[in-house]
C-alpha cells in the first residue's frame, strides 16, 4: 500500500470487523442490501444452498450494526443509483485529510 501512487487505496474484506482488519483504516465503507436480496446474491453467485449461505451469515455481525461500525455506508438494493453513490463517496474520499 505504501507503494500506492492513487489518492486512496481500497482494501474489500467482507467480515471487516469480525476478522480485525478495520484496524488502522482511516475510512470503512459497508455496502448494504436487504437481508432477502443478500440471500439471493450469494445463492446465484457461489451455487450455494440456501442453509449454506445462512450458515455463513450466522458467523457475521448484524447488518445493522455493521452499518453503524462503518464511516460511510453503500446502499445496494436496486432503488438507489449506485453510481451516484460511489460518485459522492469519492469526492468525499478525495477531500478527506489523513490523520
Amino acid at each position: 500500500m505504501n507503494k500506492q501512487t492513487a489518492p486512496y487505496v481500497i482494501k474489500e474484506a467482507a467480515l471487516i470487523f469480525e476478522s480485525g482488519s478495520a484496524k488502522g483504516l482511516d475510512v470503512v465503507i459497508g455496502i448494504e442490501a436487504p437481508y432477502s436480496m443478500r440471500i439471493q446474491r450469494v445463492i446465484q453467485r457461489d451455487g450455494l444452498s440456501r442453509e449454506e449461505v445462512l450458515k455463513r451469515m450466522d458467523k457475521q455481525i448484524d447488518q445493522e450494526m455493521k452499518m453503524k461500525l462503518c464511516d460511510m455506508v453503500i446502499h445496494n438494493n436496486n432503488t438507489v443509483s449506485l453510481i451516484k453513490q460511489v460518485d459522492d463517496m469519492h469526492k468525499k474520499l478525495m477531500s478527506y485529510k489523513v490523520k
